[in-house]
């Protein structure tokens, strides 16, 4: 999954992932808050990042999983490494 995803995009393969983990009974939101408001705590959080690295094939080191804090944050970060790893 290297090409440029549109945001979108992103969501959709975010909430699947995230589904694995919390139960998510509305849509999710760019706004939504991975700790507060969807349920994850911090250990969950490492492994849905770690699947979120395997689905878009790329590499999120763990010291900046505290930057991710919402779902817009995840998008935007999920974008620059698809984009970093397209330009090789």
């Amino acid at each position: 999954m290297k090409h440029e995803l549109t945001q979108e995009e992103i969501l959709v393969e975010i909430k699947d992932i995230l589904s694995e983990y919390v139960e998510i009974t509305r849509p999710l939101t760019s706004a939504d808050r991975l700790i507060d408001d969807l349920g994850l705590d911090s250990f969950l959080i490492v492994y849905f990042i770690t699947e979120i690295e395997d689905c878009f094939e790329i590499d999120i080191p763990e010291t900046d999983f505290i930057e991710l804090v919402t779902v817009k944050d995840l998008c935007e970060r999920i974008q620059l490494e698809i984009k970093k790893h397209s330009t090789y």
